[in-house]
């Protein structure tokens, strides 16, 4: 369990939900690393000059999953499908 930090011996002591918050931890700590990666790119792409047309923000090179955006008619449906399930 390196990436994780723990030894073996550790990881066989823990419980589900300590696992389940240890993984969740590493997974964020992990998403965290590759979003000022991903900042870094973007402000590298616009001091490059003359190169660029219009200003790169860091969702335009790479979206997370929970980052895409829902266009507001599907939010709308999914909300009254849900409302009538209740």
């Amino acid at each position: 369990m390196g990436r994780l930090g723990l030894a073996p011996s550790e990881a066989k002591t823990l419980t589900q939900a300590q696992l389940n918050a240890v993984m969740h931890h590493a997974v964020e700590a992990e998403k965290d690393d590759w979003k000022r990666t991903r900042w870094l790119a973007a402000v590298l792409v616009n001091i490059s000059g003359k190169s660029v047309k219009k200003v790169v923000t860091e969702t335009d090179l790479l979206k997370f999953e929970d980052e895409k955006k829902e266009s507001s008619l599907r939010a709308l449906l999914n909300s009254h499908g849900k409302r009538r399930n209740q």
